[in-house]
């Protein structure tokens, strides 16, 4: 992580994100990580927030035999620490950018006092847990089939609506490949998705 020392960038992100807040916190940064760097690990106290502004980040857990088990892919406009913030310091999350990534980044310490009175930013770390929550929930579901949480990743999960990498795909489904790639061809015979590539394709609603 390096911190971007342009308070032009850092003011235009502010202005695309203060809609989330009632009054500008006081200690606000602008921080840059680089594809496959983490952004948080249970190894480590997550003591301040980061806003998304550009780029992707994968959040994922990891099982005692070292499986993934991914959570969400989140972007512009999410927001990591809500579940430290409200006190759940032992989750053990790990977040990673997939892309380069761009944050606006507010110390936890410093601004405290401000954040836990914005009834505005209160809100939106609700809304932000209850998302993360949602999508862990419901491709949990086992009476769901493997179609209805393939249609419910591409529509709700994939910020892009698309499957770039079955490799990926398969991880967040918890199937195999030969499952995965019968419910594939079967919903672009439908004409739900399209195979826009090797191993990519697109929701078509």
């Amino acid at each position: 992580m390096r911190e971007i020392q342009d308070s032009g960038k850092l003011e235009s992100f502010w202005q695309e994100q203060r809609v989330h807040f009632s009054q500008r916190p006081p200690v606000i940064k602008l921080v840059e990580f680089e594809k496959g760097e983490p952004l948080h690990s249970p190894l480590y106290s997550l003591c301040q927030f980061y806003i998304i502004v550009n780029g992707h980040v994968s959040i994922y857990t990891l099982n005692e035999g070292g499986e993934i088990r991914y959570i969400s892919q989140v972007g512009c406009g999410s927001l990591l620490g809500d579940m430290e913030f409200s006190g759940a310091d032992k989750q053990a999350l790990y977040a990673e950018a997939e892309s380069a990534v761009l944050c606006l980044l507010l110390p936890f310490r410093e601004n405290q006092s401000a954040l836990e009175q914005d009834p505005v930013f209160l809100r939106f770390v609700l809304s932000q847990l209850a998302k993360k929550l949602s999508f862990s929930t419901v491709l949990d579901i086992s009476a769901q089939t493997l179609e209805e949480k393939l249609l419910f990743l591409l529509r709700n999960l994939q910020l892009d609506h698309e499957i770039s990498s079955v490799n990926h795909a398969l991880q967040l489904l918890h199937c195999s490949r030969r499952q995965l790639q019968r419910v594939l061809k079967k919903l672009c015979d439908e004409g739900l998705l399209r195979k826009t590539g090797r191993g990519h394709y697109r929701l078509n609603e």
